[in-house]
């Protein structure tokens, strides 16, 4: 048997940040606004017997996704229901965390805290076989990086939902587009850019 104790909690008054309990505070010594730090947390919503005994899931919630092992996936249902989060320290308020955006509750419980280490936790580089990186693109701090696809020969079958398109980094951070999310992400960029001063677009002229 194992005991685990929160150490703090997330709230979201005003903002996203972690409360930390009175007895672990002096652990907070070391931290520093703009540290990235890995936080994990509890999933207590999902922590019923009956959804600890869901193994497997479709992917995204999407009855279209295959269904697929709890462990390849980021399903809150697991049989041991923690997240874990990569987020930045905003800024320090005595025993409060202020952290960029995570999807979790108010009052989800908060487990451990841990300095975020490029070495060790963000790979050089994503796996070969799932991406095309002689084809990348860096704009800004953003890489762009075609996925190779893992439906060849059976294309026909593959929905554009299903189909994943374009993996996004934005410094420790990855997201996968699916070819559906890349169209409306084109669509948007292409709307913003209309709106752009006109005197501006002429001066670029890339979409002429």
């Amino acid at each position: 048997m194992f005991a685990v104790y929160p150490i703090g909690y997330i709230r979201k008054e005003n903002g996203v940040f972690i409360e930390i309990l009175p007895e672990f505070l002096e652990a907070v010594d070391g931290l520093s606004e703009g540290d990235w730090i890995k936080v994990i947390a509890w999933l207590h919503e999902s922590d019923t017997p009956e959804k600890r005994k869901v193994l497997k899931v479709h992917p995204r919630g999407n009855p279209r996704n295959p269904l697929t092992g709890v462990f390849a996936t980021r399903s809150p249902l697991r049989p041991n229901p923690f997240a874990l989060y990569t987020v930045r320290i905003e800024r320090i308020e005595g025993n409060k965390l202020y952290i960029s955006w995570v999807d979790a509750y108010e009052g989800t419980p908060v487990l451990d805290i841990r300095i975020f280490v490029k070495r060790l936790d963000c790979p050089s580089e994503i796996e070969r076989r799932e991406v095309n990186k002689g084809r990348g693109v860096r704009i800004g701090e953003i890489n762009l990086i075609p996925r190779k696809s893992n439906y060849l020969g059976k294309l026909e079958e593959v929905s554009p939902e299903e189909f994943e398109a374009l993996t996004v980094e934005i410094g420790p951070k990855t997201a996968v587009l699916s070819a559906e999310e890349l169209c409306t992400l084109i669509k948007t960029l292409k709307k913003i850019y209309e709106e752009l001063p006109v005197e501006i677009r002429g001066k670029l002229g890339c979409l002429e």
